[in-house]
């Protein structure tokens, strides 16, 4: 992806300058960003960008992004024989540290944001059936948006690092939901969730699964109890549509019934 100085200070507008020395400090690294974001997230589709409207955009923006901020702390530094020294410049005054750490911050939370808006894009494309697609859709909530819909923060300036702090809960709640309602059934859930393609029960599910997830996330364990078995009673009274929750194993053991001697059998059977 060709990414010009124009469109790079579009995008990261504290990097704005009327000459390109600050872009061209940056520019030798822009590509070494796009070849980790196309291991990391998109695979073969950094090919086809352009069959996923909006997507070609937003990676350019991940990509200048995640450079900027990579780059940040080491744009006025230079190596001297006597160790690090800081550019000068008589005609600026050198930003204070704090000054420079909330820069770097909201380029970060920025990233972060546009990272999940790039999986947004992504689920329900041919993406969807990648090793690439498990790895970033692991649990069913998966972008910080969903994260403050079904878990309450005190604050509201929630970003993907914060979701991936939580990531071990994330598994523990889903490991509950697995023994009530089999890990069959929910692993057709994630995957019906990386497609984008839930029927009218399963979105009605997944919001009660998301749900009992974001209690366990607050430690509400008193309404993460009365949602597990909401769960439950939704997966048995639609069992007829949740097909691989009556296939799966623990459907079977959870409905098993002993043999029952009847009046003509040869042979009567205790137990």
């Amino acid at each position: 992806m060709i990414i010009t100085k124009e469109q790079f200070e579009q995008i990261v507008s504290s990097a704005t300058n009327s000459t390109s020395e600050v872009f061209d400090m940056i520019s030798p690294h822009l590509q070494d960003v796009e070849l980790q974001l196309r291991n990391e997230l998109l695979g073969d589709t950094a090919d086809n960008m352009d069959k996923v409207p909006g997507l070609e955009a937003c990676v350019m923006k991940l990509i200048c992004l995640r450079t900027y901020a990579e780059q940040i702390p080491q744009l006025d530094l230079v190596l001297t024989p006597t160790g690090f020294g800081v550019v000068s410049n008589q005609n600026l005054a050198p930003a204070s540290a704090d000054r420079v750490k909330n820069l770097l911050q909201q380029v970060v939370n920025a990233y972060e944001d546009t990272y999940d808006r790039c999986l947004e894009m992504l689920v329900g494309t041919d993406w969807a059936d990648t090793a690439l697609a498990r790895v970033n859709i692991p649990n069913l909530i998966y972008t910080a948006r969903q994260l403050k819909l079904y878990a309450d923060f005190p604050s509201a300036d929630v970003h993907r690092s914060k979701l991936i702090e939580l990531r071990t809960r994330m598994y523990q709640a889903e490991e509950k939901i697995m023994q009530h309602v089999s890990a069959e059934f929910f692993e057709h859930m994630l995957e019906q969730a990386r497609h984008n393609a839930f029927t009218k029960e399963e979105s009605a599910m997944a919001d009660y699964m998301c749900k009992f997830i974001g209690f366990c996330i607050a430690k509400n364990w008193p309404a993460a109890k009365s949602m597990l078995e909401r769960i439950e009673n939704y997966a048995e009274s639609k069992v007829e549509v949740f097909v691989s929750y009556k296939d799966s194993a623990a459907y079977k053991v959870k409905h098993f019934e002993t043999y029952r001697n009847e009046k003509e059998d040869s042979t009567y059977f205790f137990g």
